[in-house]
């Protein structure tokens, strides 16, 4: 199998599509599955509770009056309930008064007996029947289990089905969708390789679009006009150069030498000069391919981070799961099924068993809700990860898509994608957000600038160890201008890159390709703002400044 380093564009993010897609509709699948199951256990215990409590107030004369025939047949009223099996009434001393079916062979009434319970895939309910203050007898009902087991039997079908589908349908969008980004890719890659094995500079590749791609290929076919009439000139250069020889052979016979000479020069001269040309076609194709790579990966490796995390705290999350502790504390209730009541309320062991299951409920309870926020978080980057896509396809369009946006929003929004990592790191938030009212902005550019903002200051202040890390986030306006700063105690920035940090190829990281920055300030200049960065040198922290205009919502502009 291929390393996905060495697979095509298409096929990685063909594999990028579906992965996301499988792993959030399997883990939503699971959840709703599992608080199904749990629903329904609860509805099947409270329909036989209700029929135990039902059914005891109903037999209180029958038990007074001991008349056996009157409370078989109001038992005999359960055969309309498919999910009884049977039931039994005990008097006021424990013995055996009525049974359902009738004629059914019952033990005495056991000492001490739960309210409900589970048992050998049964739902029990016991319940006392109590008159003017005094027990006159007991009913216990017993519901079947079956039932669950079907359901969630049938629900395993159904998401097996969803699973599937959902599978096809990534396999579908992905295959189609991947065109926009690897199609062009593809032709402009053949056009480079021709143009570099046969020099031929008459080839021109069509615009795609009006975005980076659409750009690159514009650039690429300015480039080959330029070449091509540098090619031009030369054969004309050439031509007059031979002409003038010719001339001068009749004329000057004696300079001969010195005119070979000088051709000999010129030959050299274009030899060099089309060499030259191959390798700035080369350098071109490469740069220009490196750099759309770059932008559409970058912005969404961001994401990837977060989702990442998710998964990995969603796995081990699972992994530290209590369910194996259940089986065994059933595993205990099966080894004292005879003597069950004496073995829960007079052994050690079997006193701790209900405080045991209490707490273990509980655990449950909250890794399920654990699970459940990771799940929709990862659901949330998912989504996010569509929307860099789709921008990246057209960010060269007629400036953005501006919407009603709230400020504040996209500052959470950019931290939360963040959390796990300060929660790892040590890092403290804080944000000093001024009270704004809702704007018109680019929300996507606005949301891809802060995230590169906190990521860069969330990277500068884990290299500051053993001291403390403060990530500052603050909103505010001045005059007409909205103004957002993110600032952090980390490394720092020295004096002499303050003026280059925006530069495109620009990065002072071991693994930075200095595509981050240089994007954010462009994104920044096409609306009409600036981004701009303040640092009192090494190891004194640094501050980013995003300035856009202050345009309220409802406000035509």
């Amino acid at each position: 199998m291929r390393p996905l380093s060495d697979m095509s564009i298409k096929t990685k993010l063909m594999l990028l599509a579906m992965l996301a897609v499988t792993t959030a509709m399997s883990v939503a699948c699971t959840a709703f599955v599992a608080n199904d199951a749990r629903l329904i256990r609860q509805d099947m215990a409270q329909q036989v509770s209700a029929l135990a409590n039902v059914l005891g107030a109903n037999t209180t004369a029958a038990l007074k009056f001991m008349d056996t025939d009157a409370a078989e047949q109001l038992l005999a009223s359960l055969r309309m309930q498919p999910l009884v099996t049977s039931a039994v009434l005990y008097d006021s001393d424990g013995n055996v008064f009525a049974t359902y079916p009738p004629g059914r062979q019952e033990e005495s009434l056991p000492a001490e007996m739960k309210v409900l319970r589970s048992q050998n895939s049964k739902m029990i309910a016991c319940s006392p029947i109590v008159e003017d203050g005094e027990t006159v007898g007991t009913i216990v009902v017993r519901g079947d289990l079956r039932l669950l087991h079907e359901q969630l039997l049938n629900y395993s079908y159904i998401v097996a089905v969803v699973l599937v589908v959902s599978f096809a349908a990534a396999y579908l969008l992905a295959s189609r969708l991947q065109r926009v980004i690897s199609g062009p890719i593809s032709g402009l890659t053949a056009a480079a390789q021709r143009v570099s094995e046969n020099s031929d500079y008459s080839v021109r590749v069509s615009r795609p679009g009006n975005d980076e791609l659409g750009d690159l290929c514009a650039a690429f076919n300015h480039m080959l006009d330029q070449v091509e009439e540098s090619s031009e000139a030369l054969v004309l250069a050439h031509s007059d150069l031979e002409a003038r020889v010719m001339q001068r052979t009749q004329q000057l016979s004696k300079t001969n030498a010195e005119l070979n000479n000088e051709i000999a020069e010129r030959q050299k001269t274009e030899e060099k000069l089309e060499q030259m040309h191959r390798e700035l076609v080369e350098s071109a194709r490469r740069a220009g391919m490196a750099e759309v790579a770059t932008g559409v990966l970058h912005n969404v490796g961001n994401v990837l981070n977060s989702v990442n995390i998710s998964a990995t705290m969603i796995s081990n999350q699972l992994g530290a799961s209590k369910v194996d502790q259940l089986a065994k504390v059933i595993d205990l209730i099966d080894e004292h099924q005879d003597d069950l009541g004496e073995f829960v309320t007079q052994d050690e062991r079997g006193r701790q068993v209900p405080r045991f299951l209490r707490v273990l409920s509980n655990h449950l309870a909250s890794d399920e809700q654990a699970l459940l926020d990771e799940a929709r978080s990862l659901i949330s980057n998912i989504e996010h990860i569509k929307t860099i896509v789709s921008t990246q396809q057209s960010y060269a369009n007629s400036g953005g898509h501006v919407e009603t946006t709230d400020l504040a929003a996209i500052v959470e929004d950019a931290v939360r994608l963040n959390s796990a990592s300060f929660g790892r790191h040590g890092i403290d938030v804080v944000r000093e957000l001024e009270p704004l009212p809702e704007v018109l902005l680019d929300r996507q550019r606005v949301l891809q600038i802060v995230i590169n903002l906190v990521k860069n200051a969330k990277e500068s202040l884990v290299e500051r160890e053993g001291q403390s890390k403060q990530l500052t986030l603050r909103t505010l306006k001045r005059d007409d201008r909205l103004i957002l700063q993110v600032e952090d105690n980390g490394t720092g920035v020295s004096p002499e890159n303050l003026t280059r940090i925006f530069s495109h190829g620009f990065t002072t990281k071991k693994s930075g390709h200095g595509f981050g920055l240089h994007s954010c300030a462009n994104s920044a200049t096409e609306m009409d703002g600036s981004l701009t960065v303040a640092s009192d040198g090494p190891g004194r922290g640094a501050r980013f400044t995003l300035d856009l205009p202050f345009r309220p919502a409802g406000v035509a502009v």
